[in-house]
């Protein structure tokens, strides 16, 4: 009698829907969220910044301060790249649903 191994593939893919379904979807959407707030609150916080807000901190580092007028083009660069990253990952976290539902 011949043993096959005809299940190994199936149970492959099932395995790896179930690692995309408990560590990737929860990370990438987390990740989601969190970069298109974050992509509307740093203009803001550039436009309060640049016109005398003191509450608002931007540090390069811990010693060094951004200079006032310098605050909206970096949060606007930083705005960008927000934005990119939330474009980016919607597009990864589509595929990882796509997966999910073959």
């Amino acid at each position: 009698m011949k043993l096959t191994l005809d299940f190994v593939p199936a149970l492959l893919k099932y395995s790896a829907k179930g690692c995309v379904i408990l560590f990737l979807l929860p990370i990438l959407s987390t990740w989601l969220a969190g970069s298109a707030l974050c992509a509307v609150i740093a203009p803001i916080a550039g436009v309060l910044r640049t016109f005398g807000v003191a509450g608002i901190g931007m540090n390069l580092t811990p010693s060094y301060s951004l200079p006032n007028f310098l605050s909206l083009p970096f949060s606007l660069c930083l705005a960008f790249l927000l934005a990119l990253s939330f474009y980016y990952t919607r597009r990864l976290l589509r595929k990882c649903i796509r997966f999910i539902h073959t």
